[in-house]
């Protein structure tokens, strides 16, 4: 699992930085059909359902699909089928470490600190105005009701406090940036501490994911 997660990393990260901005409405897929699967994985007994994974798929495939036929051609439809899998499924149980780390730290989003986040989506805004027609249009395309998306919103905002507590405690000293200059003097400090973070953000995760009981159910695999 962790070699997947290393391999397709960015992906993850996209997926991920995608689902924390707003949600992007990408349209609804067809991927419905198939074997009744209570969930797509375990992360120290709490499940992530199918449906959650449903709402993801509907919400990230396209994109996904669009990165891989645009920097692999050699990947069959079917490779870049599994890859959306994969990557969705992935990013899934990635949600759900963050969501359980938020918790042991006692961070707890407020419906006000929820609303501010709906009301800021440029997905659902109009003219800079939230929209709720626009709103309850992209809950239509993942087949989610308000009640679930916003019980969603509200731990994926609560994994990334976490996220962002990580990213604060980074800093780039003056004696790296000197030292790595000298080797490319055009690198700026905005990408040393972004290469920082990403690898101390790997890192956190990984030593997370390793201390889980993690389930993954690969037979979304067969539907």
């Amino acid at each position: 699992m962790m070699n997947f997660f290393r391999k397709h990393t960015r992906v993850i990260l996209i997926v991920a930085l995608t689902a924390f901005i707003c949600g992007t409405f990408l349209g609804a897929g067809s991927y419905f059909f198939g074997p009744k699967i209570d969930y797509v994985a375990k992360v120290n007994g709490a499940k992530i359902s199918m449906r959650l994974y449903r709402a993801y798929y509907a919400m990230y495939s396209n994109s996904i699909e669009m990165y891989y036929k645009t920097t692999d051609e050699s990947l069959s439809e079917q490779d870049i089928r599994e890859v959306k899998i994969r990557a969705i499924q992935t990013a899934l149980v990635q949600d759900e470490v963050f969501y359980q780390q938020a918790k042991l730290y006692g961070i707890v989003i407020t419906d006000e600190e929820l609303k501010t986040d709906l009301q800021n989506s440029v997905a659902f805004q109009d003219n800079g105005v939230f929209n709720k027609n626009k709103y309850m249009t992209f809950l239509a395309s993942i087949h989610m009701k308000p009640r679930e998306y916003e019980s969603l919103r509200k731990k994926q905002i609560a994994g990334n406090r976490v996220k962002m507590m990580i990213d604060s405690s980074i800093k780039v000293w003056s004696y790296e940036l000197d030292e790595i200059a000298k080797q490319n003097p055009q690198i700026t400090k905005t990408a040393i501490l972004q290469s920082k973070i990403n690898a101390a953000l790997n890192e956190w995760c990984s030593g997370v994911v390793k201390n889980s009981v993690i389930v993954r159910n690969d037979l979304i695999f067969k539907l």
